[in-house]
């Protein structure tokens, strides 16, 4: 679908503008600064037909459904059912997010982490010999991602 330059009520200089907002955790759990920005820039790509940054900004606002890019990496600590962290797990600790950007934003609003797969904390208890719970990923990690989400974008945009 594509949106017509009369809906488009802003530039790529307004997006980038939009990009260079930089929140603290606690201002970004009541607001959704960069999904807006990246719908913003979404409809600027469609009106301008670049299908490669579309479909770029497409899946980094909806999530990615095979392998997403190298960049897309959060630091993980483990648990066991009682709570405690469950330590020698240094080399599992990085993870790759495919979740969207709407998403991410909204579970750091809420207070949410991410759960990993079933198949996952199985394959690490077996590590351990000790049953894994949970990785958590720290709100300041998934805040970490955003920022590293919108250098992307913002360098992407920069280079058009």
């Amino acid at each position: 679908m594509s949106v017509s330059e009369s809906r488009v009520g802003f530039n790529l200089k307004d997006i980038l503008a939009a990009l260079e907002v930089r929140l603290e955790i606690e201002e970004v759990i009541h607001k959704l600064p960069l999904t807006h920005a990246l719908e913003q820039c979404l409809l600027f790509s469609q009106a301008h037909n670049l299908t490669d940054l579309t479909q770029f900004v497409q899946q980094e606002l909806d999530g990615y459904s095979s392998q997403p890019p190298s960049d897309r990496v959060v630091h993980l600590i483990y648990f066991d059912n009682g709570g405690q962290l469950l330590s020698g797990l240094s080399q599992y600790s990085s993870y790759p997010v495919s979740l969207g950007v709407r998403k991410l934003e909204i579970r750091l609003r809420n207070g949410l982490t991410l759960r990993l797969p079933k198949q996952i904390l199985i394959f690490l208890s077996q590590i351990t010999g000790r049953e894994v719970d949970s990785g958590h990923i720290s709100p300041a990690e998934i805040n970490k991602l955003l920022e590293n989400i919108r250098d992307v974008i913002s360098q992407k945009l920069k280079s058009l």
